[in-house]
Protein backbone atom coordinates (compact mmCIF):
# COMPACT_ATOMS: atom_id res chain seq x y z
CA UNK A 1 0.00 0.00 0.00
CA UNK A 2 1.19 3.27 -1.12
CA UNK A 3 0.21 6.91 -0.98
CA UNK A 4 -1.98 8.68 -3.67
CA UNK A 5 -1.54 11.44 -5.83
CA UNK A 6 -3.98 13.22 -2.82
CA UNK A 7 -2.29 11.52 0.24
CA UNK A 8 -4.40 8.71 0.26
CA UNK A 9 -2.95 5.25 0.99
CA UNK A 10 -4.03 2.43 -1.17
CA UNK A 11 -6.93 2.52 -3.53
CA UNK A 12 -9.36 5.35 -2.82
CA UNK A 13 -7.56 5.86 0.55
CA UNK A 14 -10.27 4.68 3.01
CA UNK A 15 -13.18 6.84 1.47
CA UNK A 16 -16.15 5.07 0.22
CA UNK A 17 -17.97 4.96 -3.32
CA UNK A 18 -20.52 7.93 -2.11
CA UNK A 19 -17.44 10.27 -1.20
CA UNK A 20 -14.86 9.59 -4.46
CA UNK A 21 -18.11 9.95 -6.40
CA UNK A 22 -18.73 13.30 -4.85
CA UNK A 23 -15.51 14.13 -4.95
CA UNK A 24 -15.35 13.71 -8.91
CA UNK A 25 -18.04 16.33 -9.08
CA UNK A 26 -15.94 19.17 -7.19
CA UNK A 27 -12.86 17.91 -9.77
CA UNK A 28 -15.29 18.04 -12.85
CA UNK A 29 -16.81 21.24 -12.74
CA UNK A 30 -19.84 22.33 -14.79
CA UNK A 31 -19.81 23.50 -18.64
CA UNK A 32 -22.31 26.35 -18.17
CA UNK A 33 -23.15 28.20 -15.10
CA UNK A 34 -26.46 30.49 -14.24
CA UNK A 35 -26.23 33.34 -11.52
CA UNK A 36 -28.98 34.94 -9.80
CA UNK A 37 -29.35 37.30 -6.55
CA UNK A 38 -32.12 36.07 -5.08
CA UNK A 39 -31.82 38.48 -1.74
CA UNK A 40 -29.78 41.16 -2.06
CA UNK A 41 -26.24 41.02 -0.48
CA UNK A 42 -27.70 38.14 1.10
CA UNK A 43 -28.17 35.09 -0.95
CA UNK A 44 -26.31 34.26 -4.53
CA UNK A 45 -27.85 30.89 -6.73
CA UNK A 46 -26.14 29.06 -8.65
CA UNK A 47 -27.44 27.01 -11.72
CA UNK A 48 -25.42 23.90 -13.01
CA UNK A 49 -25.65 22.64 -16.98
CA UNK A 50 -27.01 19.72 -14.89
CA UNK A 51 -29.62 21.61 -13.24
CA UNK A 52 -28.45 21.65 -9.64
CA UNK A 53 -28.85 24.69 -7.79
CA UNK A 54 -25.80 25.93 -4.90
CA UNK A 55 -27.85 28.89 -2.74
CA UNK A 56 -25.12 30.98 -1.40
CA UNK A 57 -26.29 32.47 1.78
CA UNK A 58 -23.81 35.58 3.36
CA UNK A 59 -25.60 36.75 6.25
CA UNK A 60 -24.46 33.99 8.72
CA UNK A 61 -27.41 31.33 9.04
CA UNK A 62 -27.54 28.09 9.57
CA UNK A 63 -27.28 26.02 6.37
CA UNK A 64 -30.10 22.84 5.89
CA UNK A 65 -27.79 20.01 5.53
CA UNK A 66 -28.10 18.91 1.82
CA UNK A 67 -31.07 15.85 1.58
CA UNK A 68 -29.96 15.55 -2.49
CA UNK A 69 -28.13 16.12 -5.35
CA UNK A 70 -30.29 18.80 -6.48
CA UNK A 71 -29.81 21.51 -4.03
CA UNK A 72 -27.41 22.59 -1.94
CA UNK A 73 -26.94 25.61 1.10
CA UNK A 74 -23.62 26.45 1.38
CA UNK A 75 -22.12 29.38 3.75
CA UNK A 76 -20.46 31.83 2.14
CA UNK A 77 -19.04 35.92 3.00
CA UNK A 78 -18.03 38.35 0.57
CA UNK A 79 -14.07 39.30 0.89
CA UNK A 80 -13.99 42.68 -1.57
CA UNK A 81 -15.67 41.66 -4.43
CA UNK A 82 -14.97 37.86 -3.85
CA UNK A 83 -17.69 35.20 -2.96
CA UNK A 84 -16.01 33.02 0.03
CA UNK A 85 -17.27 29.64 0.97
CA UNK A 86 -15.54 27.38 4.16
CA UNK A 87 -16.60 23.99 3.61
CA UNK A 88 -15.80 20.29 3.90
CA UNK A 89 -15.42 17.69 1.32
CA UNK A 90 -17.35 14.40 1.64
CA UNK A 91 -14.72 12.90 3.59
CA UNK A 92 -14.43 15.72 6.46
CA UNK A 93 -11.69 17.15 5.24
CA UNK A 94 -11.30 21.65 5.03
CA UNK A 95 -12.33 23.16 1.34
CA UNK A 96 -13.21 26.48 0.61
CA UNK A 97 -14.39 28.25 -2.72
CA UNK A 98 -13.80 31.40 -4.26
CA UNK A 99 -15.29 32.94 -7.10
CA UNK A 100 -14.76 36.42 -8.34
CA UNK A 101 -15.33 38.00 -11.72
CA UNK A 102 -11.50 39.45 -14.18
CA UNK A 103 -11.01 42.69 -13.96
CA UNK A 104 -13.23 43.30 -17.12
CA UNK A 105 -15.97 41.45 -16.05
CA UNK A 106 -15.79 38.58 -19.41
CA UNK A 107 -14.59 35.84 -17.42
CA UNK A 108 -16.06 34.16 -13.92
CA UNK A 109 -13.02 32.29 -12.00
CA UNK A 110 -13.25 30.32 -9.29
CA UNK A 111 -10.83 28.79 -6.82
CA UNK A 112 -11.04 25.46 -5.59
CA UNK A 113 -9.03 24.92 -2.33
CA UNK A 114 -8.98 21.42 -0.61
CA UNK A 115 -6.42 19.89 2.24
CA UNK A 116 -5.56 16.30 1.44
CA UNK A 117 -3.55 13.43 3.24
CA UNK A 118 -2.27 13.78 6.78
CA UNK A 119 0.09 16.34 6.96
CA UNK A 120 -3.34 18.54 5.28
CA UNK A 121 -1.12 19.57 2.25
CA UNK A 122 -3.12 22.24 0.23
CA UNK A 123 -4.32 21.23 -3.31
CA UNK A 124 -5.64 24.64 -5.22
CA UNK A 125 -7.45 24.05 -8.43
CA UNK A 126 -9.36 27.22 -10.68
CA UNK A 127 -11.66 27.07 -12.94
CA UNK A 128 -12.48 29.68 -15.82
CA UNK A 129 -16.08 30.25 -17.18
CA UNK A 130 -16.01 32.58 -20.45
CA UNK A 131 -19.02 34.96 -19.96
CA UNK A 132 -20.72 33.00 -22.89
CA UNK A 133 -20.73 29.86 -20.17
CA UNK A 134 -22.04 32.18 -17.46
CA UNK A 135 -25.71 33.70 -17.77
CA UNK A 136 -26.74 36.44 -14.97
CA UNK A 137 -30.35 35.82 -14.80
CA UNK A 138 -32.76 38.55 -12.96
CA UNK A 139 -32.81 39.03 -9.51
CA UNK A 140 -36.02 37.24 -7.68
CA UNK A 141 -38.40 40.29 -6.76
CA UNK A 142 -38.80 40.85 -2.88
CA UNK A 143 -40.97 39.45 -0.78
Amino acid sequence: MGGGPYGGRGAGGGESDEERQKMQELLNPPRALTLAEAKKDVEIDMFDDQERKSAFFTDGRKVQKNKDNSTQEIAAHWDGNRLVTDEKTPSGRKMSRTYELSYDGTQLYETLRLTRGRSDASVSVRYVYDQSEVQRAPAAPSR
